[in-house]
């Protein structure tokens, strides 16, 4: 049997316009809106194009992802096209942002590996660790396209959830029906109500807003958000931002800049709550919708199809230094931080407390300068380094956030639903750190218990090379005390330095080598609160040449790898998450300060799965890696992207050869083989 593919959301935004207005209520809405106060012309809300996702087609219904951003768009250029339009199936791409928080380029997502519909996908909306997930995909079973009473085939809202090692199959939420549609869904930050626009028969218009609520079985019935909210035409593209204002999108308001407008309201389950026009510059003459705005109201997304646009519809991006007005703000709790001696139990003043914001895989985010990278040796692989991004120590992440007092404690208000990592230091204690989901209405009582730290008398230097002007990286130092003989060694990073802890005071004997110099020795005293610093210089081996030297001093040589094994790619999916570009990031900083090396960039998988996909498979990844780069900067000359598929496995794991998943993950990898490594930028 043939469907008949009826028209909603994924048609041109001006048809769905057109659709009648068949309600069975026909009250029309009787609040009273308004348009938003003005900015602070000092502070004026900027928005621009965010061209590095959109292309001719429409691209909209951004949604916050893993430290980027994930969209809806009818980009593809073959495949399956809907009936209706002409267009293509619209579907989700990834973009990861960048360290200034913009999208880089998009690559495709898809929830589940094993995805059997090519019919239309998103909007997606996401819990707040992104472990579950809501999206609109066209009704179907298995693939094949449903149909109801009239022969026309709608949209429900699905559920699925990030397992090991993937999505697991999408099921549809209870509120769903083949005869009506249900779709653009919006989770509330403590994940317990549910907002989307549906054409449910009794509502006030052609899509009006409702909620759902979850219980101990499950998900609810479809409440309507009532006339306040829903108006005789269209409501769609609902967003609750973590301070519960729900933003939507509507052409049926009498307050309007024209065509469909984004309008908030603050209580959306409440009458009295005005409903605001977000007026200019968020709102044009044209289509506006989409919205979406981050947990410090500052920064955010919308899509248009107004002028000047790249395609049919744009997302664009809008930066609000000062938030915007008006809008209401996120429930906070109290925080008493106290600071105490582990053994005598006293406060300790004057502790350095950091509060920042984690990511769900560890990373601290949105700040490249917590992180430090270094290229180590690795044992058995001559000629082979590994990446490996190193978290700063707490005094090297900035000024603290607050000082514990006399009393050793520290007032601070955390903002609810989300996370933060408390780090405590203070010299003569070791750093104590513990990361804190706010999931509690009552006030939040932390303690800090600080062990005193073993004996350390820091020392650190700088090895380089005389005459070249670079930093040898790699070099071994032995630092003997002179009257026990104990020995401490210590090598010094890719940027040529070294520090360490030296147990004793007294006089040490450092001894330096590194392979195509002469041996060098330095003498450092320890003492207590001293921090010596050394600076070494090796001459070359007589009769070397630059050309032998430099590369011996940088550790890196013409026919060098790199590999980057703690990028950790999700199953069988090619898109860079946060692991991925922060580890990305960092080879970006190695190729500047090489502005002439060369790479072939090589991805490599494990050897279960099938072989053609497994090449596909890594050459996507590949070429992912190359587009973040060269969008970061990198001359796309210097950069091969090339994939190798199962083909060079680094250990035993082959295929039909019993192995855990940690030995199969070391296959998973991308590698950095250089091809030229010319002239070093110094530092």
């Amino acid at each position: 049997m043939i469907y008949r593919l009826t028209l909603i959301i994924f048609l041109p935004l001006l048809m769905l316009l057109a659709l009648p207005a068949s309600a069975q209520n026909s009250s029309k809405s009787k609040s009273k809106d308004r348009f938003r106060d003005k900015n602070d012309r000092n502070y004026p809300v900027r928005v621009t194009n965010a061209k590095e996702l959109n292309m001719k087609g429409s691209d909209y219904a951004p949604a916050f992802y893993d430290n980027g951003l994930l969209f809806v768009s009818s980009r593809a250029k073959h495949g399956m096209r809907d009936e209706s339009t002409g267009d293509p199936y619209q579907e989700l791409f990834v973009a990861p942002f960048d360290p200034n928080g913009d999208p880089a380029p998009p690559s495709k997502f898809n929830f589940h590996s094993d995805k059997k519909s090519n019919l239309h996908e998103g909007p997606v909306t996401f819990s707040r660790d992104y472990k579950v997930a809501y999206f609109t995909r066209t009704n179907n079973d298995d693939g094949v396209r449903k149909a109801g009473k009239d022969g026309l085939s709608r949209y429900k809202i699905y559920r699925t959830q990030f397992g090991r090692p993937d999505w697991t199959p999408p099921f549809e939420l209870p509120f769903n029906s083949n005869d009506y549609s249900c779709m653009h869904p919006t989770l509330s930050a403590d994940g317990n109500k549910l907002f989307f626009a549906s054409d449910m028969p009794g509502g006030f218009g052609g899509f009006d807003l409702y909620v759902s609520e979850k219980g101990p079985d499950g998900w609810g019935p479809a409440i309507n958000l009532g006339s306040h909210i829903n108006t005789e035409k269209q409501e769609l593209f609902p967003f609750v931002s973590l301070s519960g204002t729900l933003f939507f999108a509507s052409n049926g308001r009498p307050v309007t800049k024209g065509g469909m407008d984004i309008y908030y309201i603050n209580n959306p389950l409440s009458t009295n709550d005005e409903i605001i026009n977000l007026d200019e510059p968020f709102n044009s003459p044209n289509n506006d919708h989409s919205f979406i705005i981050d947990d410090d109201s500052h920064n955010g997304f919308f899509a248009s199809d107004r002028e000047k646009g790249i395609g049919k519809e744009d997302i664009y991006r809008f930066i609000a230094e000062r938030g915007i007005e008006g809008l209401s703000k996120p429930q906070v709790n109290p925080v008493n931080i106290t600071v105490l001696d582990s053994k005598t139990g006293q406060p300790l003043q004057g502790a350095a407390i950091r509060i920042l914001q984690p990511s769900d895989d560890g990373f601290l985010g949105g700040n490249n300068e917590f992180y430090t990278f270094d290229l180590t040796p690795m044992q058995d692989k001559p000629n082979a380094l590994s990446l490996q991004l190193v978290r700063k120590g707490a005094d090297d992440l900035g000024k603290p956030d607050l000082l514990s007092n006399a009393a050793g404690e520290a007032l601070t208000d955390f903002t609810r639903y989300k996370s933060y990592l408390v780090i405590v230091s203070m010299h003569g204690y070791m750093s104590s750190e513990r990361l804190i989901s706010v999931d509690t209405e009552n006030e939040m009582k932390l303690k800090f218990k600080m062990a005193e730290a073993p004996p350390c008398l820091r020392t650190g230097g700088l090895i380089s090379a005389t005459g070249f002007g670079t930093r040898i990286a790699n070099a071994t130092i032995k630092l003997v005390h002179k009257i026990t003989g104990a020995v401490e060694s210590v090598r010094t990073n890719w940027s040529g330095q070294f520090d360490t802890c030296l147990p004793l005071e007294g006089e040490y004997v450092g001894y330096v080598h590194r392979d195509g110099f002469k041996d060098e020795n330095f003498t450092v005293t320890a003492v207590k609160d001293g921090n010596p610093f050394s600076e070494v210089q090796l001459r070359p081996l007589e009769g070397s040449t630059i050309e032998e030297t430099m590369p011996l001093a940088n550790g890196i040589r013409e026919g060098s790898v790199i590999v980057m094994d703690k990028i950790f790619f999700e199953y069988e999916k090619a898109t860079l998450n946060q692991s991925a570009v922060r580890n990305l990031d960092a080879l970006f900083e190695l190729l500047k300060r090489y502005p002439e090396m060369e790479i072939e960039l090589v991805s490599h998988t494990e050897t279960r799965g099938d072989d053609r996909q497994n090449m596909e498979l890594t050459v996507e990844r590949s070429k992912n890696a190359k587009t973040y780069l060269v969008y970061r900067g990198i001359d796309e000359k210097r950069i091969s992207a090339i994939g190798k598929g199962e083909t060079e496995p680094r250990n035993g794991c082959l295929e039909g050869v019993e192995c855990t998943d940690e030995q199969h993950q070391q296959n998973n990898r991308l590698e950095i083989r250089i091809k030229k490594l010319g002239r070093i930028q110094e530092p």
